[in-house]
């Protein structure tokens, strides 16, 4: 397989996904991985696991609502049809082009940490929402920020968090315990960074895994790779 016009060849694209408790820096971490590929010119597209469209983002907007009173399997079933949308309208076609497709959070990580590990859903349940929304689409290389909810959530805005944000500590440290878990499952797959570093070093460590991963699926990149972190100011 061989990097041609910056799509990938010979199978579909790639799904790269970040994945963090909330605070973690996700958003940040992608839209700098976003920039450095498209200066290396692969055609590369970046969304959101719940937020990526139009009828996503209504449909989160609506379970995330401060002061709503929503049952844990309505939360969990408004959560996978965020997640279908995105994958049904952004990920497929992405994937089915040959892009290489950034998604901050996925299904397949994401909703076993919060709806089985934290929420106490059915491991079963959970499975079979996964299997009906992903179609079998698993991550190709997931990048864990991994920081104590604790020191992560004070780096929000307190007077703008949402109803899951505004979630007990508990219930956080809940969702980075399955994610370090998951983590040791699936090691070649969900490589760990310390979210608590500076941004620039988290890119940096990010950038590495990323750029090892793509040159593994026979991109040709070596090369520029020094001029894309001495230059790249996000």
């Amino acid at each position: 397989m061989k990097n041609s016009g910056g799509k990938v060849e010979g199978k579909r694209g790639l799904l790269i996904t970040v994945e963090g408790v909330h605070g973690s820096g996700k958003s940040t971490l992608l839209r700098m991985l976003f920039i450095a590929l498209k200066r290396l010119g692969l055609n590369v597209i970046l969304t959101s696991d719940q937020a990526g469209t139009k009828l996503s983002r209504k449909i989160r907007k609506i379970n995330l609502e401060r002061n709503s009173n929503i049952d844990v399997i309505t939360e969990a079933l408004l959560v996978a049809a965020a997640s279908r949308q995105n994958i049904s309208e952004i990920i497929k076609h992405g994937l089915s082009q040959g892009q290489i497709v950034l998604c901050e959070r996925y299904c397949y990580d994401a909703y076993f940490a919060f709806h089985e590990y934290a929420r106490g859903l059915s491991k079963k349940f959970v499975e079979f929402i996964i299997s009906l929304i992903s179609e079998g689409i698993t991550p190709d290389l997931t990048i864990l920020l991994d920081a104590d909810p604790k020191t992560a959530l004070t780096r929000l805005n307190s007077k703008r968090l949402h109803r899951i944000e505004k979630e007990t500590l508990e219930f956080h440290i809940r969702v980075r315990e399955d994610y370090l878990i998951r983590a040791q499952k699936y090691p070649e797959r969900i490589k760990i960074i310390n979210a608590n570093l500076p941004i620039n070093e988290v890119f940096e460590k990010a950038w590495k895994i990323v750029r090892e991963f793509l040159i593994q699926r026979g991109f040709k990149i070596s090369k520029v790779q020094q001029s894309v972190m001495m230059n790249f100011k996000g």
